[in-house]
């Protein structure tokens, strides 16, 4: 969406392709300045299936870039141009996560199948991290010889951030809370930060746990904080539209990850809060200056990790992350991602 948003501002023209019927209204706003197109399905995979017979029916030759960040619609993207149907179109894949430590087995086998059938037809394959990219090669090294790879950091909207932080969330006010957000899958550690919280709510009276965001793991998560005798100060209220009032109110943000690719979550989170914790889930994260951080997968580490945060003085953090924050701006990606391309 960022991405999208900057080739508008820049002058181009974008057409958002969504491989599931709409289902959120995430898009709404940017409705009048590009075209969003819906496919009419429940799940993204039977989108990645519909994918090459729409172009076959779509005007494809007037497309001049693709910017993908899935590794099976990156792969069904490249398999479009290898077939011809984007034959004048340069092709950007984004890598998303660190697919080689987070998948086994058939599904494994599958994801690699279509780094094979359409990675080598991009223009360029960006990582997010030297590791991730590190991890490519190793895991693809006869694949990866063959892609111009490179390394950009994930940007942050500055825009973005300013208008929304500015929204009022009244009944935020009056609370002490953590705050988590991300899709409710277990990727994201929300099981080991109930434990985390658990184990520091007899020390932290009054403090709550808010995890904004929906998925197919909510009602095992909701059992979880029930059988804890927790229903009362951790809550679930779904999908946010503008989550930077919460990370801006709250006594500090968590970042509970088992594994990422690199979480503009956090990213999102320093922006408005001096108080950030984060499992060690991707690369780079222990490069972050000022955050608190630990090892993935352990609600004891976890627990530690927010106890210390939420007892640090931690008022110096705010130039620190904002001098963080500002190399990461949508005008060094975009022109990074050209100039790599031109390269």
């Amino acid at each position: 969406m960022n991405f999208a948003k900057y080739v508008i501002k820049k002058g181009n023209h974008a057409k958002v392709i969504i491989l599931t019927k709409k289902s959120k209204n995430g898009w709404d706003h940017l409705e009048n300045e590009m075209q969003i197109h819906y496919f009419p399905f429940t799940t993204y995979t039977l989108g990645i299936v519909w994918f090459i017979p729409y172009l076959l029916f779509s005007d494809t030759k007037n497309i001049d870039f693709t910017f993908t960040s899935q590794t099976l619609i990156n792969g069904i993207i490249g398999l479009s141009k290898r077939l011809g149907l984007l034959r004048n179109t340069k092709i950007i894949l984004r890598e998303s996560n660190s697919i080689f430590e987070l998948l086994i087995g058939m599904k494994l086998k599958i994801y690699s199948l279509f780094y094979s059938l359409g990675y080598t037809q991009s223009s360029l394959v960006i990582c997010q991290t030297e590791y991730m990219k590190n991890q490519l090669i190793l895991s693809l090294p006869k694949l990866s010889k063959k892609l111009n790879l490179t390394v950009i950091q994930n940007p942050v909207d500055f825009g973005d951030i300013k208008s929304k932080s500015k929204e009022n969330i009244g009944r935020l006010k009056d609370k002490r809370y953590l705050v988590a957000a991300g899709r409710l899958v277990p990727a994201k550690g929300f099981d080991i930060l109930i434990d985390a919280f658990h184990n520091i709510s007899g020390q932290f009276h009054d403090l709550e746990l808010i995890i904004l965001g929906a998925g197919k793991d909510k009602e095992n998560l909701e059992q979880k904080r029930n059988l804890l005798g927790m229903e009362n100060i951790i809550t679930f209220p779904g999908y946010v539209t503008n989550v930077y009032p919460y990370f801006k109110e709250a006594d500090a943000c968590v970042l509970s990850s088992r594994i990422e690719g690199f979480p503009n979550v956090l990213l999102q989170m320093m922006s408005q809060n001096t108080k950030a914790v984060a499992t060690l889930s991707a690369g780079d994260i222990e490069n972050i200056p000022g955050i608190f951080t630990c090892k993935p997968g352990n609600p004891e580490e976890l627990s530690a990790a927010i106890k210390n945060c939420l007892l640090s003085n931690t008022d110096v953090n705010r130039s620190v992350f904002d001098d963080y924050l500002k190399g990461r701006t949508q005008e060094m990606f975009y022109s990074k991602i050209m100039e790599q391309i031109k390269s």
